[in-house]
């Protein structure tokens, strides 16, 4: 430790002000290296993280900045906001105009067909987007009318990692990390992708700019656009894309993910409670068990009929519209649209071996759990009520629930999906 004894040969010899420089010096040094020591450990806390609690928030404030959804960040919980109706408003509006300028090419194909046809990969190229468009805007419905549930679900999530995280079960899968670093990549990438699209292909849907030049002959062509109209296009499709992005990563990254990663949670707690010997971790056991029958209830009605049959179906659509694109037209597509379809076609395999995947987990490992609680000893009243127990299901929407074959299922209709477009 260096202090002012450590120079008081400099003081004897008079020159007291170098000791000044010393000691000046030598506190610089440790500053830096407190300074590397910070970095290090912010590097640790981003790449390997305590808890998912910081990963949630700050992808929330990613995804929600835009105010395209009824519900915002307030001292690191979700709150619903009362000055957003004119941002949302905006974000619907601008969804909407993007799906009349794709609608519209379609039904002309349909009223007025070329000589020769279209191509095929054109229209399914404008079926992917009438997908994407329609599931977007139906889920940021639905939020709207279920934005109080929706708040409550995230909050009482957090709520119960923060306790778990307080007893010292700090507990975060790496599988949750990279699908956050996927997510992230994604909502900087896409929209500098669709800006690109917009400022090289005027005239291709789904920019606006396509439907206002008559000059447009062909998806090749410029229509004759200067570069002042053509760039507000390409601002107005980067915005209407961040916005899809971000609610897309929003509905199934934060809202129908999280949750699940907080069951699982609650399931590695109870089986480290049953460890142990003790009655009363016992009846601790059980009362974790009814947190996690609520917060299963909690996610289900948050993703009542019809939305979770939606982003479904919208995901097994899309997958198999991008690997369509990129397999019958990777030589004539523009190269923005190559790059577009490339990361939707790897983003939303992501999220069909990944959280479609971690959805079923809960059920599977809350039935192992249950069978772990039939030697309990007890009352007949506990008995009776480890029998009432049900497993942790999340609903599909139609009547069946995400289990081991459901991953397995939405690949298979991927490919039969895509089969389909082939024989066409």
């Amino acid at each position: 430790v260096f202090n002012q004894n450590d120079v008081d040969w400099y003081v004897y010899l008079g020159s007291m002000k170098t000791a000044d420089y010393l000691i000046q010096g030598i506190n610089l040094i440790f500053k830096q290296n407190s300074k590397r020591s910070h970095i290090v450990t912010w590097t640790r806390d981003l790449l390997l993280p305590s808890s998912n609690i910081p990963l949630v928030l700050n992808l929330s404030k990613m995804t929600i900045f835009l105010n395209q959804l009824p519900i915002k960040l307030n001292r690191g919980k979700f709150v619903l906001p009362n000055l957003t109706k004119c941002q949302r408003l905006v974000a619907i509006l601008t969804i909407l105009l993007h799906l009349v300028v794709v609608l519209k090419w379609v039904l002309d194909q349909w009223l007025y067909p070329t000589r020769p046809p279209s191509p095929t990969w054109k229209f399914v190229l404008m079926y992917y987007f009438i997908t994407l468009f329609a599931a977007i805007a139906a889920f940021i419905v639905h939020v709207n009318f279920l934005k109080e549930e929706t708040v409550f679900l995230l909050n009482s999530a957090l709520q119960i990692e923060q306790d778990s995280n307080m007893k010292g079960n700090c507990i975060v899968h790496i599988y949750y990390i990279v699908v956050v670093a996927l997510s992230v990549l994604a909502i900087i990438l896409m929209p500098i992708t669709c800006l690109t699209f917009a400022l090289l292909r005027p005239c291709m849907p789904p920019t606006w700019t396509s439907i206002i030049y008559l000059e447009c002959k062909s998806w090749d062509d410029d229509g004759n656009t200067g570069m002042w109209f053509r760039s507000f296009g390409a601002i107005l499709l980067y915005y209407f894309s961040l916005t899809v992005v971000a609610t897309a990563v929003f509905g199934i990254i934060i809202v129908l993910t999280y949750p699940t990663e907080v069951k699982l949670i609650l399931i590695e707690l109870m089986k480290s409670y049953l460890t142990k010997i003790r009655t009363d971790d016992g009846f601790l056991c059980l009362k974790t068990y009814r947190t996690l029958q609520i917060l299963t209830d909690m996610h289900n009605s948050v993703f009542r009929h019809p939305i979770m049959s939606v982003i479904v179906g919208s995901v097994t659509a899309c997958e198999s519209f991008a690997l369509y694109t990129l397999i019958t037209s990777s030589s004539v597509i523009p190269f923005p649209g190559l790059i577009l379809f490339a990361t939707v076609g790897v983003e939303l395999f992501a999220v069909i071996v990944g959280p479609f995947k971690v959805m079923a987990n809960p059920f599977v490992k809350s039935v192992e759990l249950l069978h772990s609680f039939q030697p309990m000893t007890g009352s007949k009243l506990i008995k009776r009520l480890v029998r009432s127990f049900p497993p942790s299901k999340l609903t599909l929407g139609d009547g069946g629930f995400f289990d081991k074959a459901t991953s397995l299922v939405i690949c298979s209709q991927c490919i039969d999906l895509l089969i389909t477009f082939l024989l066409m």
